[in-house]
């Protein structure tokens, strides 16, 4: 591993991480090559080559920033993403799925199961694909489990999903989403996530607006997370280190191929149409956030 005394060497160009690792100086360095070192690949294009060649290159780990959908003939193909190998670890940052979030969101439940999950978002033509992917792993999340989609629609500006998520005991949890196009060069990614039970979880995230609110509702009381002020990339840079010091899987590359593929089983034909009888059940079934 690329070391400076104490520190691990951080291949990177983005100044997002950058800046990451002048905060991060006691423990991170910059260098060159991505040889022995973390090598930060930016989540564009065809990231899924670039993954691979940063492995082959000897990387010790991999930050993967930011990462777009992939195309659906990446999966159909035979040779796209499959198994990564576990001899290094992969951590990506997802701003919209932030994991110190997620924790928060999971802690604040203390075990309780949702009985059903709704998430609606709302972003530009070009990013809407990768909110709805970032909204079912809010699902999958807090669930803590494989979704399934049961019936899907997209007709111009909207998406719909009806979907199956399963706990870890094998319970069926009903969850639904709903995305929609938003006109204007500056509208920014939005997502409203509800989880109801025995205990209320609801998330709303305006990334335009620059507002992250995480709200819990129990019997007793209502509990609001703590604003988190540490940037997404040192977050995820953080994380990186840490994986290479204690040695422990991590799993955000599976996560993440997993939402990309049922956000493309949802986006992209083949597909389950919902029928109109199916449609106006979803529309009165579906709960709204406060």
């Amino acid at each position: 591993m690329t070391m400076n005394g104490s520190r691990v060497g951080v291949a990177t160009r983005l100044p997002s991480y950058r800046a990451a690792i002048a905060e991060l100086s006691r423990s991170a360095t910059l260098v060159e090559e991505a040889r022995g070192a973390v090598a930060v690949v930016p989540g564009v294009g065809d990231w899924w080559q670039v993954l691979l060649s940063a492995r082959d290159q000897g990387a010790a780990a991999v930050v993967l920033a930011e990462p777009e959908m992939l195309p659906r003939e990446l999966f159909d193909g035979g040779s796209g993403p499959g198994t990564w190998p576990a001899d290094i670890p992969v951590v990506v940052e997802r701003p919209r799925l932030r994991p110190d979030l997620v924790w928060e969101a999971a802690r604040a439940r203390q075990g309780t199961r949702a009985r059903i999950v709704t998430v609606e978002c709302a972003a530009t033509a070009a990013a809407l694909d990768d909110v709805i992917r970032d909204g079912l792993g809010w699902v999958r999340s807090l669930v803590q489990g494989p979704l399934t989609l049961v019936a899907g629609s997209c007709a111009g500006q909207a998406r719909m999903a009806l979907l199956d998520a399963r706990a870890a005991d094998g319970t069926s949890i009903p969850a639904t989403l709903v995305g929609t196009v938003l006109d204007g060069p500056g509208a920014g990614g939005f997502l409203q996530v509800l989880a109801l039970g025995e205990v209320r979880t609801e998330l709303v995230l305006d990334q335009a607006a620059g507002l992250v609110r995480l709200e819990t509702w129990t019997a007793g009381e209502t509990l609001g997370a703590p604003q988190h002020y540490e940037s997404s990339a040192r977050l995820t840079l953080r994380r990186t280190l840490e994986a290479l010091s204690s040695g422990q899987p991590v799993p955000d590359l599976e996560d993440l191929l997993q939402d990309i593929r049922l956000a493309r089983e949802l986006l992209e034909p083949p597909k389950t149409e919902i029928d109109v009888e199916t449609r106006q059940s979803f529309v009165a079934f579906r709960p709204k956030c406060r």
